[in-house]
């Protein structure tokens, strides 16, 4: 059987167990959806994680309140590329951005011919908003977000000037305008969209349409824009990591707002909201230098931020429903966000689409605790020449190969999530799969080649 005719089967499948699940518009209405995604927060930066020197009250209770998953997994390890997955339903290898730029310098932008969520969620009735950080298409370009399936966008197109907080002007869909932001008063751009973002919850939870909003925010990325608050400000610490516990804390806060505002609409048990970071933490905070040692981001995983070993690409995410996800859950199934789109289209009661990802419904609705997947993959290519580096999670088993030539790396991820034994030598059956694998799944791109491609 080719791959595609088994997409083709595991996507009627899974259409059918969500049909007789309950999830679809004939039976209950398709639900509010609201993605919170982060942006550099590590695994371990919430308490629910197993943070202890930064308070995140509002987080542990958005995982006391519902589902919290150990296992998951952006699909790639910086943020364009990261967030391209998710729109697109794709892993790194046929993903249409692969790098924050690429081999020829410049930036890669959506296409008109890119299928989004948005564009599908769309075509299943929604009304869809986006309110911070897009870094898919500039300016122009069909790549813009109102373009790609958003109805209302605020925000930052360019990522690279999302890198400064207090900006005199962001989008408001085509249109630049001047926004109110007091470096004083500490309200940036992140609190500027954020506002915007619970309008538009406000107004839509009035109408007949079910929603989706889209806050990718900036915290708590590169700069540092907020003084210490009290919590922190008497700490024995570097500036830097004041700051960056204070970034948290206004993330914490925001999260708390969200789930405030949608309790007091009456929409809850009709909403789900999901909480997510784009990649791993990192070093290197510009003007107040940060650590992500200090605060243990990464948890106990190897490596951060543009690693494919799993503190640069394991990840914070929980998800909250009541009524259809239940209090204090735990999953440890391995998911990704390139399983995002899938997700949605299910909930949605969209027709299944093609995709890299696996529905999570059976997750949420507590009906499995496993999902029907061989592997996860991932490659994130060079941007100073053509080479790659790659990883493959199947089963308890990962490979990390650090350049196209190199030997893999093979890991017990289930007894050694630290991946300090390499099992290569022990493992040779698997090496000649993991190279099966990336021929099979790597799809040659004009903006990030490999070599002799």
């Amino acid at each position: 059987m080719t791959d595609t005719f088994l997409k083709i089967l595991y996507l009627t499948i899974f259409f059918v167990f969500i049909y007789s699940s309950g999830f679809t518009q004939k039976d209950s209405p398709p639900p509010n959806i609201i993605l919170y995604f982060a942006d550099d927060m590590g695994w371990g930066d919430a308490g629910c994680y197993g943070q202890e020197k930064i308070a995140t009250p509002n987080i542990d209770r958005m995982a006391s309140e519902g589902l919290r998953f150990t296992a998951a997994y952006t699909g790639s390890p910086v943020c364009a590329p990261s967030r391209a997955t998710l729109m697109q339903g794709l892993h790194a290898g046929h993903a249409h951005v692969r790098n924050n730029r690429s081999l020829q310098g410049g930036l890669v932008n959506f296409s008109d011919s890119t299928f989004t969520l948005t564009k599908m969620l769309r075509e299943a009735g929604y009304r869809t908003g986006m309110f911070g950080k897009w870094g898919l298409g500039e300016p122009g370009s069909d790549g813009i977000p109102t373009e790609q399936g958003f109805d209302e966008f605020y925000g930052f197109l360019d990522q690279r000037k999302a890198h400064h907080y207090y900006v005199d002007s962001l989008w408001q869909n085509e249109q630049l305008i001047p926004v109110p932001l007091s470096e004083a008063q500490q309200y940036s751009s992140a609190d500027w969209y954020f506002d915007q973002a619970k309008a538009y919850i406000r107004k839509q939870s009035e109408g007949e349409q079910p929603f989706f909003a889209y806050v990718p925010t900036q915290l708590p990325h590169l700069y540092m824009p907020y003084r210490p608050v009290a919590l922190y400000q008497d700490k024995d610490w570097p500036e830097g990591d004041k700051r960056w516990a204070t970034m948290i804390h206004v993330i914490d806060q925001q999260v708390g707002q969200l789930l405030d505002l949608v309790d007091s609409l009456g929409i809850a048990d009709n909403t789900l909201i999901l909480f997510m970071s784009d990649n791993g933490g990192g070093n290197g905070q510009r003007t107040y230098y940060h650590d992500a040692r200090f605060f243990r981001s990464n948890g106990d995983f190897r490596g951060m931020k543009r690693d494919l070993y799993e503190g640069g690409i394991r990840v914070p995410l929980l998800a909250r429903w009541p009524g259809t996800i239940g209090a204090a859950q735990v999953s440890g199934e391995p998911v990704v966000y390139y399983d995002v789109m899938a997700t949605l289209a299910a909930l949605s009661g969209h027709a299944p689409v093609a995709t890299d990802g696996v529905s999570w419904v059976p997750l949420l609705a507590g009906k499995s605790r496993t999902l029907a997947r061989d592997y996860l993959y991932w490659e994130f290519p060079y941007m100073d020449k053509p080479n790659a580096k790659f990883a493959i999670r199947k089963g308890k088993w990962k490979g990390v190969k650090e350049y196209q030539n190199a030997p893999w790396q093979i890991y017990n991820i289930e007894e050694d999530p630290a991946e300090l034994y390499n099992w290569h030598y022990e493992q040779p059956s698997l090496v000649a799969e993991f190279d099966a694998i990336v021929e099979a799944e790597h799809q040659p791109s004009p903006y990030w080649p490999l070599r002799d491609e």
